[in-house]
This record gives structure tokens, sequence and C-alpha cells, in this order.
């Protein structure tokens, strides 16, 4: 008996019908225009950046951190201002009073900085972070790098904003305080100019130091604890070993206040303005000088932590 034939009993199948799709002009318009590059994308989010270091263009609740924390920082020297002319009288009766001056004004108040630092550079990068948009930045024009050095960039001229206005106030104080106006100016002047490289010291120290430490979590509540210890930190253990060290004769201990951020920051602003540095204020035989050194080698150390963890980052 022999077997049917299969061919002949199947069912003709229909051949599969090939994908069909239709292109519609909808007539949208190609772009043209000039592209404007890394260089504009990176100042784009810089300018972003730093309104939002102030909180413009966002709700009521996030102008409150930094308006009020400058506020503080500022405050003295505003009242200072304000009593310039009572000052000045009880000044020419001959009494002695002890007046805020410029180069220790951050050594008094540096903490109002540190928190001004706490509370808005975890806003620069937690958020990007945690919500995973930063693909979207880096598929654009702006590169890793780019990115980095914008949100750092905003940070350091929004703190060097925040230390310059109180040197203002206690510039123009002082001019207020002198019968004439136009010889105070002249004579306050070159004592008033050292503030302006060494609150740009201080911003660029601040905020490379914040900023590398809160790009390590997208939570900003993480990042500011981690801001706060890191400081405490650098700043306990230093006068631990030298106090260690003084009581076993050792002579080296006191270099290590060059980690203490704070320290290394408040003695490199004597430098600028040529004081010594005062033996109730420092321990050790660090000068300003040296202080200035390790600041810098501060900010150097930090950006390229900064610049490394956002290559390693994924997105």
């Amino acid at each position: 008996m022999t077997a049917p034939n299969r061919a002949a009993t199947a069912p003709n199948r229909a051949p599969a019908a090939a994908p069909a799709g239709n292109i519609y002009d909808l007539g949208y318009r190609h772009y043209e225009g000039r592209r404007n590059g890394r260089g504009y994308a990176m100042w784009s989010l810089f300018v972003e950046s730093l309104r939002g270091v102030w909180g413009f263009g966002r709700p009521m609740s996030a102008k409150a951190a930094p308006f009020v924390l400058a506020g503080l920082y500022a405050l003295p020297a505003l009242v200072q201002l304000a009593f310039s002319s009572v000052f000045a009288q009880r000044i020419s009766s001959g009494e002695a009073l002890q007046l805020l001056t410029y180069h220790d004004y951050f050594g008094n108040f540096s903490f109002l900085a540190l928190f001004f630092c706490v509370a808005q550079a975890p806003e620069l990068v937690c958020r990007d972070q945690r919500y995973q948009v930063l693909p979207l930045y880096f598929t654009r024009a702006m590169g890793r790098i780019e990115y980095a050095l914008a949100r750092l960039g905003s940070l350091v001229v929004a703190l060097f904003i925040l230390l310059l206005v109180p040197t203002l106030a206690l510039f123009v104080g002082e001019v207020l305080m002198k019968p004439d106006t136009f010889k105070a100016i002249g004579d306050e002047l070159p004592k008033a100019l050292p503030s302006i490289p060494a609150s740009a010291l201080i911003a660029m120290g601040l905020g490379a130091l914040s900023l590398a430490i809160s790009s390590f979590s997208p939570r900003r509540a993480y990042s500011a604890i981690g801001i706060v210890a890191y400081i405490l930190l650098m700043e306990a253990i230093p006068a631990a070993l030298y106090s260690i060290g003084q009581t076993g004769g050792s002579t080296w201990t006191d270099k290590l206040f060059v980690l203490s951020p704070l320290t290394s920051l408040t003695g490199a602003v004597n430098w600028f303005f040529g004081q010594p540095l005062s033996s109730q204020d420092f321990a050790g035989t660090l000068t300003s000088g040296e202080y200035l050194a390790a600041c810098v080698g501060s900010i150097v150390m930090m950006t390229a932590v900064l610049l490394y963890r956002y290559r390693r980052i994924p997105a």
C-alpha cells in the first residue's frame, strides 16, 4: 500500500505577507541652524546650577536654606555697618573696641559657610543620580567632565558671593567711620583687596570637598552626613594625635594639621593678609604658607576625586 502524497493532500498555504508600512511626511522642519557644542551646553548647565543653588525657579521652600544661611553669615558685618557711626564716636572718644576685620571673619563664622555647603552641595548632584537622568545629559553634547566641572563651578561661584558680601559690608562700614570719605577709601582699599583671592580659595576648597563627597550617594541626607562627618573627623583626629604626640615628645604630629580642612583654610587666609598665626588658634609650627600649599593640594585632590567619580558612575 502506497503512502498518500502529503504534498497533494496538504492544504494550500498562503505565502507569508511581507511587512508593510507607510511613511508620512508630517512637515517637520529639519534643524539647519548653528550647533553650539559642548561649551554652550556646559555654560547652560552652570547657569541653571547657580540658579538652583540659590533656589531661583523653584518653590519658596528651596530658597529658605541658602538665603537664611547667607543672611546669618553676613549678619555680624551688617550689624557693624549699621552701627558704624556709633562705633566711630566711641573710637574718637578714645574707647578701644574689638571690631570684626577682614582676615578673621571667616575663622569666626566658618561653620555657617560649611552649613551652606552641607545644605546645597547635595542638591546639585544627588537628584540627578537618584532619578537616573544622567544619561540624558551624557547622550548630548555634554560629557562627564563638563558636567562635573559645571556643577563644581556653580557651587564655587555661589560660595564666593556668600563670602564676599560681608567683606563689602565691612569695607563700607570702615569707610563710614572715617571723617574724610575719599581718603578713607584709598586707605581701606588695600586692606580689603586680599579678601578677593582669599574668598576664592575658600570657595574652591569648600566647594570641591563638599561636591566630591556628595557625588558618592544619590541620597541628599547621606551626602550631608558624609560632609559633616568628614569635616569633624579631619578636624578632631589631627588635634588628638598632636595632643598625644606632645605628651610623648613627638615633633612631627603638628604637621597633621594640614589635613584639617577648616583649619587649613583659616590659616591660608592669614597668608593673603600677611598676618601671623595666633598661637591661641593654631597649634604647632606650621606657617600660613604651608597651610596655603595644603589648601591648593586639597583642591586639586578633591577635584580629581570628583572627576574620577563621574568617569566611573553608571549612566
